[in-house]
C-alpha cells in the first residue's frame, strides 16, 4: 500500500458529507388517500369450496383521478383512476382501476331496505355477489370439458373508502381488450356466432342448474384477452 496517496479534495468533501448529514425531503406519492379492504379466503387455491370474510384492516393506497369523464350504465357511474402506491400491493402501483358508484335514484331506492350506510350496503352486496360469480366459474372451468378452449373468469372486486370524498366505492382493475355482452338482467341473449359465445350463455344456464335453481349469473359482459376475463 502507498502511504504517501491521499484521498483528492473531491474524496474528501464526498466523505466528509456522507459522516454528517445529507438533506432529505421525501416527496410523497400523488394521488388521493384510500383506504382498501378485502373479501378473503379460507382455502384460495380451492375457491369454491372456501369461506369468505371481510379483512378487518383496510390497507392504504393513493389513487390519482385520470379524468372527471363518467362511465356507467343504468344503475353506478365508474371514473377510470391510477393507483400511485399500496401497502402490501392490495392494488398495484401504476396499473389502472375503474371505481364504481352507485347513482343516487339507486341509492335512495335501496335506503328502504338498508336504513343506514346504504352505499356502504350496496357495494358489500354488489361485490359479494362478484364473488359468488368467482366460485361459479372456478367450479365451471374444473367441470368443463378440456377441449373447451376458453375459462371465463370475474376479476377481484375490493371495497374502497375515499377520505376526501367520505364516500364507499368498488374497485376494481381496468382491463383492455374487445368488450362484449352476451346477455342482459332480463335474461336477453345475444344469438351466439362462435364458440367462445356459447361458453358464456352456456355457463349463465349451468349456474342455474348447478345451484339446483337458486343462483343464476346474469349480465355477462367483459374483455377477451388470452383468457377470457370478466
Amino acid at each position: 500500500m502507498d502511504t504517501n496517496y491521499y484521498y483528492s479534495a473531491v474524496e474528501r468533501n464526498n466523505l466528509m458529507r456522507l459522516s454528517q448529514s445529507i438533506p432529505f425531503t421525501p416527496v410523497p406519492p400523488r394521488g388521493e388517500p384510500v383506504t382498501v379492504y378485502r373479501l378473503e379466503e379460507s382455502s384460495p387455491s380451492i375457491l369454491n369450496n372456501s369461506m369468505s370474510s371481510w379483512s378487518q384492516l383496510g390497507l392504504c393506497a393513493k389513487i390519482e383521478f385520470l379524468s372527471k369523464e363518467e362511465m356507467g350504465g343504468g344503475l353506478r357511474r365508474a371514473v377510470k383512476v391510477q393507483c400511485t402506491w399500496s401497502e402490501h400491493d392490495i392494488l398495484k402501483s401504476g396499473h389502472l382501476y375503474i371505481i364504481k358508484s352507485f347513482l343516487p335514484e339507486v341509492v335512495n331506492t335501496w335506503s328502504s331496505i338498508y336504513k343506514e350506510d346504504t352505499v356502504l350496503h350496496l357495494c358489500l352486496r354488489e361485490i359479494q355477489q362478484q364473488r359468488a360469480a368467482q366460485k361459479l366459474t372456478f367450479a365451471f372451468n374444473q367441470m368443463k370439458p378440456k377441449s373447451i378452449p376458453y375459462s371465463p373468469r370475474f376479476l377481484e372486486v375490493f371495497l374502497l373508502y375515499c377520505h376526501s370524498a367520505g364516500q364507499w366505492f368498488a374497485v376494481e382493475e381496468c382491463m383492455t381488450g374487445e368488450f362484449r355482452k352476451y346477455n342482459n338482467n332480463n335474461g336477453d341473449e345475444i344469438i351466439p356466432t362462435n364458440t367462445l359465445e356459447e361458453i358464456m350463455l352456456a355457463f349463465s344456464h349451468w349456474t342455474y342448474e348447478y345451484t339446483r335453481g337458486e343462483l343464476l349469473v346474469l349480465d355477462l359482459q367483459g374483455k377477451f384477452i388470452k383468457i377470457l376475463l370478466m
